[in-house]
């Protein structure tokens, strides 16, 4: 039985330590939204290492709403987050208001004409989520693990987000970070009537 016990400790992965390392530590110290959470109960994460140019996160795993997007062009994902922001304001079977705090993100992952992507909207924990009369919403899952975050401000643009992942990819590779290039995230931290001190973020995933 020692035996046993001391080989799963010395076969654990870098990333399994890792996790177990930022749990303890969002547990000791307790979560701390950064300021442009705007004080939401955004996705909780802990900053592992800061670039000049890029931000290390591993973050908790995450419940979230979302409307998957065929298509993933302005219309297409303009018309899910309209969904979603219709269910959260009473179109759903109870008629009741569901408080959906930032950000709300866009996943796309493919390359080419395999391109798809979703538009989901976090939903923190111990929230009611009423049945939804639009069958296209659904709830998802983001599991916990290492993200890299570029940051920007201004209202974002599609060509904003795709200018920022192709500066964070190259980022990640002149650091010699392992990441998947088929997948990111673009993150929108405010409602569309903010207009100053607006953040945007775009995510790759660590392989």
């Amino acid at each position: 039985m020692e035996g046993r016990a001391s080989g799963t400790c010395v076969t654990m992965t870098f990333q399994g330590l890792l996790a177990v390392w930022t749990l303890c530590l969002v547990c000791v110290r307790g979560w701390e939204a950064p300021w442009f959470c705007h004080g939401n109960d955004c996705p909780e994460f802990t900053v592992v290492h800061t670039n000049e140019d890029f931000e290390e996160r591993f973050y908790s795993a995450s419940h979230w709403i979302t409307v998957d997007v065929a298509i993933p062009n302005k219309e297409e994902v303009t018309k899910a987050l309209w969904t979603l922001y219709y269910y959260s304001k009473g179109e759903n079977g109870e008629k009741a208001n569901v408080d959906l705090p930032w950000p709300s993100i866009i996943l796309m992952e493919g390359d080419g004409d395999e391109k798809h992507g979703s538009v989901s909207w976090p939903v923190p924990p111990g929230t009611h989520l009423p049945k939804p009369n639009d069958a296209t919403i659904k709830e998802t899952d983001i599991p916990a693990g290492t993200v890299y975050v570029r940051s920007f401000g201004g209202v974002a643009s599609e060509a904003d987000a795709y200018d920022n992942v192709d500066q964070l990819k190259a980022s990640l590779e002149a650091a010699g970070k392992s990441f998947n290039p088929d997948r990111f995230v673009a993150a929108g931290y405010d409602p569309p009537l903010r207009v100053i001190n607006r953040h945007n973020e775009v995510w790759l995933f660590a392989d």
